[in-house]
């Protein structure tokens, strides 16, 4: 082999070692952009599918709404209203519904059954802050009064109660509302309303409806902050309650009109003068009422990747008074 066949092999052998070279780092470079494309494009995937998955569930709980509101509504108003129309079992139940894409289960209770804080009298948030919560009298009737002197205008504060002059106070300052209150939670703005006594009372207590607490529907911590004393709130629930013991049944009796509750109860119920009298009395000040218009429900949507909780009011007229999701 002559010295230029020896030149020209060397040559083709060099070209050829360095466009393997260049094909090898071309190789490495396009997998490294194409692992650095799938790490980005990845999560971008993953974030549309939990979308999806959210908007899924989202309609999913919208349904649980949807059913409740036209389970109280698909009749015209009733006379009066018991736990067995919309409560299963009259117990905090949740209704459920399979659906292609996933679930829905939702739970309803009537605001009616409840202390209203923004109707309450002192005597009545006293009385309630006592029986519901275990409060002392003290404790209780400070309590009251400072919920009295934050929905009511003006700027005198009653006794035990508390104005702007308290709250500006306070880090941070904020002052009093002297307007109804809006939201449960707003009552934990309140001289004090703590965090614990708000859980015992939260269920009990309502900013929606006239004020009136339906006898059919109501426990007997309610009943007995209206005054209606232990003996005779017991008898209020035990005929309520029918001849099977249970409440949400067929078997309870109901309470047909505020005007003839006396009378209902002692259909079932042995009543002494003074018990007839007391209820009388109570169902006479507007205290009472046998209907509910108010009420709140909770609805989950549900597949097997995600859920979406949506908490809400409405009233009979189908209008939504209060919308929460989580």
């Amino acid at each position: 082999m002559s010295w230029k066949e020896r030149y020209l092999y060397r040559f083709r052998a060099s070209r050829s070692g360095s466009i393997l070279i260049v094909a090898l780092w071309s190789l490495f470079f396009l997998s490294g952009l194409a692992m650095a494309v799938a790490a980005y494009v990845r999560p971008q995937i993953e974030l549309a599918r939990r979308l999806k998955d959210r908007v899924g569930v989202y309609y999913l709980a919208q349904s649980g709404v949807k059913k409740s509101i036209t389970e109280i509504t698909r009749n015209a108003p009733p006379k009066y209203d018991t736990l067995k129309e919309f409560l299963p079992s009259g117990k905090n139940d949740f209704t459920k519904a399979a659906m292609p894409d996933g679930e829905f289960y939702y739970t309803l209770v009537d605001e009616e059954r409840k202390i209203n804080i923004n109707k309450a009298s002192y005597d009545v948030l006293e009385r309630f802050f006592e029986t519901a919560a275990g409060l002392s009298p003290l404790q209780a009737g400070e309590i009251a009064a400072c919920i009295m002197d934050w929905r009511e205008k003006g700027d005198q504060a009653r006794k035990n109660g508390a104005k702007s002059g308290y709250y500006q106070t306070l880090n941070p300052a904020y002052p009093c509302k002297n307007n109804d209150f809006e939201l449960l939670e707003e009552i934990l703005m309140v001289k004090g309303m703590t965090p614990a006594i708000f859980n015992m009372i939260k269920n009990r207590i309502t900013v929606y409806g006239n004020g009136a607490v339906n006898i059919n529907t109501a426990d007997v911590l309610v009943l007995e902050s209206l005054g209606v004393k232990g003996n005779l709130a017991g008898k209020v629930i035990g005929s309520r309650n029918g001849n099977d013991g249970i409440e949400g049944t067929d078997d309870d009796n109901v309470f047909l009109s505020v005007d003839n509750i006396t009378d209902d109860l002692r259909a079932s119920q042995n009543l002494t003068q003074d018990e007839s009298s007391q209820l009388a009395n109570i169902a006479a000040s507007g205290l009472l009422c046998v209907r509910s218009d108010n009420f709140r429900g909770e609805s989950v949507g549900r597949n097997t990747r995600d859920s979406v909780r949506i908490d809400f009011v409405f009233n009979r007229d189908k209008a939504i008074k209060f919308w929460r999701q989580g």
